[in-house]
């Protein structure tokens, strides 16, 4: 069961770091929902459930970088505060601090479920409601706070499943969630004035480029794209580094590389001047609580994601879902390659 769980964490740190945040786009980190019911949180885990809605309207935004929700919470597990991450439902500073150090965040985002309700009868309606706060990450300012609502009524019977479950979303409170987030999104989209649309590159045949762009996402025939190779760096806190192509595996330095001047460095031991933490396999706390943390969560932190650019290219078939851009350089161009439009 435990190997079953670490590979799946894997799989999704790996996926996180080849679609890694971008330097250049507006990048966000949703933190855990509060709920103003807590039978909601018991039935329906909406305190996890809702922030991974939430993170697939963003991204189905094109608009902006969002951390993997699932990572946020692996990932807190190597952090040196020994508690929950549910900590930061309520403690932002401990949340920012955090965030700084793991991902390259622009934004934090909390929010609050405050309605999540089921009607049955012969036609089941659900109706929702969520509040949303855009937060600054370097001052903690809450920029805007966005309140939205939605009702869906399906034919029959809704099954009900817990928001973490992939059957949520064909359930009514699912498919209401999806609508009242997608219009929450597009606020943010407004009040933030974001414009830069990227996306990857899924096929390349001789000279044209597919990407997973098109009418849907706003692109027009005759729009340009730059396209950008990405570059998965470590950067360990020594200042030592490592890196690797996109389109090989990630390395790592060795395992008895010693860490400094990072506070997610266990604070247990009694600090010096001159003193040099190295990973720690288990942290405690002064009430007694054991956590063991993995070394690969603990190292795959300090990845960082960096852009090269390859070439430029130009819209010349359009589509629902995507569109054909043509190839006019020398430049050899692979799928997974990241494009985002020139202003």
């Amino acid at each position: 069961m435990f190997m079953i769980k670490f590979r799946f964490i894997l799989f999704f740190i790996l996926l996180t770091l080849f679609f890694g945040v971008n330097l250049h786009s507006i990048t966000m980190t949703i933190l855990p929902f509060k709920s103003a019911n807590r039978e909601w949180i018991e039935e329906y885990m909406v305190d996890d459930g809702m922030p991974r809605v939430l993170e697939s309207s963003l991204i189905n935004a094109h608009l902006f970088e969002v951390s993997d929700y699932d990572l946020l919470i692996s990932y807190f597990a190597s952090y040196d505060i020994v508690a929950s991450y549910k900590i930061m439902q309520t403690n932002i500073n401990v949340a920012s601090k955090f965030i700084k150090e793991t991902f390259n965040s622009d934004y934090l985002i909390n929010g609050e479920v405050l309605d999540f309700t089921l009607k049955k009868g012969g036609k089941d309606t659900a109706t929702v409601e969520f509040k949303v706060n855009l937060i600054n990450i370097k001052t903690l300012e809450v920029l805007k706070t966005f309140t939205n609502s939605a009702n869906y009524t399906l034919p029959g019977n809704s099954p009900v499943y817990k928001s973490e479950d992939a059957l949520f979303y064909e359930s009514a409170l699912g498919r209401a969630s999806i609508l009242a987030f997608d219009k929450i999104v597009r606020d943010i989209v407004k009040y933030l004035k974001a414009s830069s649309i990227s996306g990857i590159i899924t096929r390349v045949e001789d000279k044209k480029i597919y990407i997973n762009l098109g009418k849907k996402d706003n692109v027009k025939k005759g729009d340009k794209f730059d396209i950008y190779e990405l570059e998965r760096v470590l950067e360990l806190p020594n200042g030592d580094s490592n890196s690797s192509n996109s389109n090989t595996n990630v390395h790592t330095n060795s395992l008895n590389q010693k860490f400094v001047n990072k506070s997610n460095i266990p604070k247990n031991p009694v600090e010096t001047n001159n003193r040099i933490e190295e990973y720690k396999h288990i942290r405690s706390n002064e009430k007694g609580d054991v956590w063991y943390t993995s070394e690969m969560l603990y190292r795959y932190r300090f990845y960082n994601i960096k852009e090269k650019f390859v070439a430029s290219a130009e819209v010349v078939e359009l589509y629902d879902n995507y569109a054909i851009l043509q190839n006019k350089s020398d430049k050899k161009i692979e799928i997974m390659m990241r494009v985002r439009i020139k202003k």
